[in-house]
């Protein structure tokens, strides 16, 4: 089965099985793609209230799973089983995840405490073996070091589970980043010989029109590059965005340059484009 083929029930019910053998990693990774695919998959929100250990998080899942079947009882029998905890005080879940059949009325209790580690156990860093270290991840439980935790307001977690947290829309790949650059640089040679010509055109009042179109062209770079994308956003996303429509615009500017003009104008024009698409790309 090719990624392109593959659906978001398939994928809903690989993290279930990776949830049920006690991998919640591998569970939130799956239930996460899932949910990419198709935000509304009620199972797959379900998977990951059960999946993840904060009980703030359990509840947003579940209260996104009511939105699409206000009558699903398991998920107001779980939604009742996280109000109690979080009335209570308690913040996390327990480490470990029991998963029961559909048929069941709930869909996710509580395991018992994991067996705590004896105080003399050396814990290593399991992204860095040669690294001892006193800290858990709060979210998978494995130890982490100094240098790979990353603080959160309940406790510091790994950067695998901090990757998974960051917003869909945040979480830019390669091929989106290919697509950005290709984009705003084929973008950039349009404009810019365009709105040279315009501003060469306008000789005195080159300024006033750069300072007229910029805003214009920099919102239309960053809605193309959106559709283009899917509306990622990040940093590198912008750093990308940013170098390819210096180098889409380069070749013009080099060429009046070259014939003996001066470009201040379209250099200021470029400027103003590229602020005002990071912008709306931030």
């Amino acid at each position: 089965m090719t990624e392109s083929t593959i659906t978001a029930a398939e994928l809903t019910a690989a993290g279930r099985a990776a949830l049920i053998a006690g991998d919640t990693v591998t569970a939130r990774l799956r239930f996460r793609e899932a949910l990419e695919i198709d935000p509304h998959h009620v199972d797959a929100l379900l998977g990951m209230a059960a999946a993840v250990r904060p009980y703030r998080d359990k509840r947003e899942y579940l209260l996104r799973a009511l939105d699409v079947e206000p009558d699903n009882s398991e998920a107001r029998a779980t939604l009742a089983q996280v109000e109690a905890r979080l009335a209570a005080g308690e913040l996390l879940a327990p480490t470990g995840v029991q998963v029961r059949d559909r048929e069941e009325p709930a869909v996710a209790r509580e395991a018992p405490l994991a067996p705590v580690e004896p105080a003399t156990e050396t814990l290593v860093c399991y992204r860095h073996p040669q690294r001892e270290t006193g800290l858990r991840c709060i979210s998978c439980g494995r130890p982490i070091c100094p240098e790979c935790a990353r603080a959160t307001p309940v406790g510091q977690i790994c950067p695998e589970c901090a990757r998974e947290r960051t917003p869909v829309n945040y979480q830019v790949g390669p091929a989106q980043l290919l697509v950005a650059g290709v984009v705003a640089l084929v973008y950039a040679l349009i404009v810019t010989l365009a709105a040279g010509v315009v501003i060469g055109w306008a000789g005195f009042f080159g300024f006033i029109v750069a300072f007229l179109l910029g805003p214009m062209t920099g919102n239309a770079l960053s809605r193309l590059v959106d559709w283009a994308t899917g509306r990622k956003r990040g940093r590198m996303l912008m750093i990308v965005v940013s170098v390819a429509y210096a180098c889409g615009s380069l070749p013009y500017i080099g060429f009046v340059i070259l014939i003996g003009g001066f470009p201040l104008a379209l250099l200021f024009y470029s400027i103003i484009v590229v602020t005002t698409a990071l912008a709306w790309l931030r």
